[in-house]
């Protein structure tokens, strides 16, 4: 992104607020991917600005019943939960819509099904899967043998909305242990019983899924309150957010009618300004502003900010 760099006289400084006394104009700066002018609505009825997901059952068959006997939607729901951008569908929900659609764990779930069972639970997004391999090997170390665990998820995620598939990634997880043997075979130190080893791998892939969904719902917050350089926004550590991360501040302008039916379809945005995270809380993170739009443009409490990845 091109940036033009500021020439700031000493008295527009002193007029400005410090929170504008950025180094970066550029007016060219726009929300990232992902925002969705329905968020607004929720903010309006006074829920939560996160993405409604639906965790189907994964498939694998064989490789699933054999080598993995444990439930992996429910596995990568933590790390959902974890990346604060999603409020989850209730297990017994999606199982008795299961159910009732006849659609079991070995069912072969695909867009069109997720899709389907998502708008019925009123998730925007809905996530499936399937294991295609959970293996293990042992190697030779002549002082030892390592056993290597291997498990490999195809995982996809569809917006109920259109019906496409806006996650189509592959997540790998390993996990690996020694055994020691005597000459005669015994075992002296080390499993003998892998299972322990396929729950961490498929926990690693699952978390490595996990992010990967993550990026096709965004973090979406507020400004809360000013202080000086400092602008203070309800996104932390709970949802996520780290320092060094990047986010843009927008402001709701009017909303946007259609010129025939006359009903609402958006609202205009006005984007005012980039900010970099420098400290974080539980439920707080500060940031300071290093680009901003419009120097004559302020950003105040109850402006919103979504996370950007900033190349």
């Amino acid at each position: 992104m091109r940036r033009l760099h500021a020439l700031w006289t000493i008295s527009l400084a002193a007029a400005l607020p410090a929170v504008l006394a950025a180094q970066d104009v550029d007016p060219n700066l726009r929300l990232p991917s992902g925002w969705n002018d329905s968020f607004f609505e929720r903010l309006d009825e006074g829920r939560s600005p996160k993405t409604v997901v639906a965790v189907m059952d994964f498939t694998g068959g064989q490789v699933l019943e054999e080598r993995l006997r444990f439930r992996m939607s429910d596995m990568v729901l933590t790390p959902l939960v974890k990346a604060g951008r999603f409020t989850v569908v209730e297990r017994d929900r999606l199982d008795a819509l299961m159910a009732e659609q006849n659609l079991g764990a070995t069912v072969r779930v695909d867009p069109a099904t997720a899709a389907r069972v998502g708008k019925i639970l009123g998730a925007e997004l809905v996530v499936f899967g399937t294991v295609t391999q959970a293996s293990d090997q042992t190697i030779d170390k002549f002082a030892y043998d390592l056993v290597r665990v291997e498990v490999t998820v195809e995982v996809r995620a569809v917006n109920t909305t259109s019906g496409t598939v806006v996650i189509s990634e592959t997540a790998q997880g390993m996990a690996e242990d020694r055994i020691v043997t005597t000459a005669d075979g015994e075992i002296v130190s080390g499993p003998t019983d892998y299972d322990p080893l396929y729950l961490k791998a498929t926990t690693q892939a699952l978390d490595e899924a996990a992010r990967l969904v993550a990026t096709a719902a965004p973090l979406v917050g507020f400004v809360i309150a000013i202080r000086d350089a400092d602008v203070i926004v309800d996104l932390g550590e709970e949802r996520g957010v780290r320092p060094g991360d990047w986010f843009v501040a927008f402001r709701r302008g009017e909303a946007l009618v259609h010129p025939v039916t006359q009903e609402r379809i958006g609202w205009e945005k006005t984007v005012l300004a980039e900010l970099e995270i420098v400290a974080t809380e539980a439920q707080l993170a500060t940031g300071q502003v290093r680009t901003v739009v419009d120097s004559d443009v302020a950003i105040t409490p109850g402006d919103l900010v979504m996370f950007a990845v900033r190349e």
